[in-house]
């Protein structure tokens, strides 16, 4: 499949807008102080995995609402089992980075579901896996990873020379008893078993489209859906699957704390709901933006160049929100190398994933 290059930009810059809005929606997380995290999360995965999915293709194919009855049965179980699988890993996630950290626990997940999500589909096509196509997105993995490891250390190396600045409040701590404790052995066991859960759950999502969609979308084609309709319809099932088991750990995990009240008492209830719809828009439109550069590259293994250029612009985008909120004032010289070591490396690493378009199967 030989690729333009107006059509190659075209589907860089879409995946660019979708980096940047993903990692953008989280942000008004920061301002919902009435709310605990529980509560924040539990009222976005109705916005963000079910009802603007829905809405958005109520609004392209109003008279497709029913798609998954005609949809094949492995493609939709593929999906199904994908967004479950990607929903429990998140929930595996969040309670892996209290058990060992932010740090070690980023690494771990998004390695994986990068990794798993490019490699994989190679692995599968073994035809491929050794032509210049493969090497090439082998390669962009590989500098992905290593990029991903600097950065890591970077914000270690940028946490120790802020506590070494900031001892008085070092010292505040340890005499409130917040301190950070030595974590045991079993603990960080069960932390590196949930974090690996939750990388198999983020290549699982990236997988369950890379699968299912070339068959939902050409079937939905066929059945009168618009084309971006159709695009994103495998998406819709992964994250209305996901949704499940996201929902349901939240609502118990609100009622465990006793925290479920927050969402009725808070008087900026009305607020948060404009904030929720900011979210929402930005976390599903980024998938609809990821969808079409996916659709402009075409072909089978599109999502294999599309999405670990999405994950990229994600970190980047993530880091720059970084910067501009203060995060790395005060971090030292050695952290500030290192972090712009990992930035130039996921540059190398677009370049790579740009190239390896012109030589898609």
């Amino acid at each position: 499949m030989n690729l333009s290059l107006g059509i190659i930009i075209a589907a860089l810059f879409l995946t660019f807008v979708a980096g940047v809005i993903n990692g953008s929606f989280a942000t008004p997380t920061k301002y919902m102080v009435d709310w605990k995290e529980e509560n924040v999360w539990f009222f976005f995965s109705f916005w963000g995995m079910l009802i603007f999915p829905w809405l958005t293709l109520m609004l392209l194919s109003p008279n497709q609402i029913g798609f998954i009855t005609y949809i094949p049965k492995e493609a939709l179980i593929i999906a199904v089992v994908g967004g479950l699988l990607f929903g429990i890993g998140q929930l595996c996630f969040s309670i892996a980075i209290g058990l060992i950290g932010i740090g070690l626990s980023f690494l771990i997940n998004i390695s994986m579901g990068t990794a798993g999500t490019a490699l994989v589909p190679l692995l599968y096509h073994k035809k491929i896996l050794f032509s210049s196509y493969g090497i090439l997105q082998s390669a962009g993995i590989v500098i992905f990873i290593v990029a991903v490891t600097i950065g890591v250390k970077a914000g270690t190396d940028r946490e120790k020379n802020k506590r070494n600045i900031s001892s008085e409040a070092e010292q505040t701590k340890k005499e409130a008893g917040t301190a950070k404790k030595e974590l045991s052995a079993g603990k960080v066991v069960l932390g590196m078993v949930l974090v690996i859960i939750a990388g198999v759950g983020s290549a699982c999502q990236g997988l369950s489209y890379t699968f299912a969609n070339p068959s939902v979308s050409s079937i939905t084609l066929k059945n009168g859906m618009t084309p971006l309709a159709a695009s994103i319809s495998t998406w819709i099932i992964v994250f209305t699957a996901a949704w499940v088991p996201y929902c349901i750990y939240f609502f118990l995990l609100s009622l465990k704390r006793k925290s479920i009240s927050n969402i009725f008492k808070s008087a900026n209830t009305k607020v948060y709901l404009y904030m929720f719809i900011i979210m929402a828009l930005g976390f599903w439109g980024s998938v609809v933006f990821f969808s079409r550069a996916s659709s402009l590259i075409g072909g089978n293994l599109a999502p294999t160049i599309a999405w670990p250029l999405f994950m990229i612009f994600i970190i980047l985008t993530s880091n720059f929100w970084g910067w501009v909120s203060g995060e790395w004032k005060n971090a030292g010289t050695k952290a500030v190398f290192k972090i712009w070591c990992s930035i130039g490396l996921f540059v190398s690493a677009i370049i790579v994933f740009s190239c390896s378009a012109f030589l898609h199967p």
